[in-house]
């Protein structure tokens, strides 16, 4: 396979894939643990549907923040039968339309303390799916 002079690495594709749209990588909905969640059982969650990260959400379901495993391990030590999944949040929510680019994604996911995006049409929406740094590493390829 050559370079070409329009951009490195060179792709196998015909097609830019930035014009990819999130939803073709997305996981499809989100495990989500309300914010007074102990956290014995937000590890239990995340076990259970072997995810690396929840979404806390505070009441009238509006996400607040990520737990991610890296963030709980930190609690491995700590007294957590007084914790709550909001005590836990280790990563703000950003979040990105389904409709966006791979591009957009990438560089949201980019920025420092960012691994999860909540995946939604606006604001006030319910969450469709989430995409995480591992989604994103077959950016552009089959």
């Amino acid at each position: 396979m050559s370079g070409t002079s329009e951009g490195y690495p060179p792709t196998p594709f015909d097609f830019d894939p930035a014009d990819r749209e999130v939803r073709e990588v997305m996981r499809p909905g989100v495990v989500c643990v309300a914010e007074d969640t102990s956290l014995p059982q937000t590890r239990r969650a995340m076990r259970a549907h072997g995810v690396h990260a929840v979404l806390v959400l505070a009441s009238g379901q509006r996400p607040v923040g990520w737990i991610t495993a890296r963030g709980l391990l930190a609690w491995i030590d700590g007294d957590e039968t007084l914790a709550s999944a909001r005590d836990a949040i280790s990563e703000d929510v950003v979040a990105v339309d389904p409709s966006s680019s791979l591009r957009d994604a990438v560089a949201a996911i980019l920025a420092p303390g960012v691994t999860h995006l909540l995946v939604r049409r606006g604001e006030n929406s319910a969450p469709e799916g989430v995409v995480s740094e591992v989604d994103l590493l077959g950016y552009g390829r089959e």
